[in-house]
């Protein structure tokens, strides 16, 4: 039985994950109107705030911002670790890429900034 609260698609794109001092490269594997599973190589913390980039597949940029809610390690690939994302942050590209592939099209801008 699915338990998750929203609708997820699945799509690999290609993330760039800044924190304040770094910048890592994932996976985009699925995402919803409010979260993303990203797969890396890099670790981050229960709780982390991480801005994400994803490149879309019509060559531009969708700039988020989230929250590490859950993490698991995937030892049989190359990117070693799975992160649950809380989306705190979504741009207009994003939400309208949502839309876009979404069975329910009702997500609102949320202000990044800040």
């Amino acid at each position: 039985m699915e338990q998750r609260k929203e609708h997820r698609v699945s799509k690999q794109l290609y993330v760039q994950i800044s924190t304040e001092k770094k910048v890592f490269w994932g996976l985009l594997n699925d995402f919803s109107k409010n979260g993303l599973f990203i797969k890396c190589n890099q670790d981050f913390p229960i709780g982390a705030v991480i801005d994400i980039e994803i490149f879309m597949p019509d060559k531009s940029n969708s700039v988020l911002k989230g929250i590490v809610r859950r993490k698991i390690d995937i030892p049989e690939s190359n990117r070693k670790y799975g992160l649950g994302i809380e989306l705190t942050g979504k741009d207009a590209r994003f939400i309208r890429f949502v839309n876009s592939v979404s069975e329910k099209p009702d997500m609102e801008t949320v202000n990044i900034a800040g």
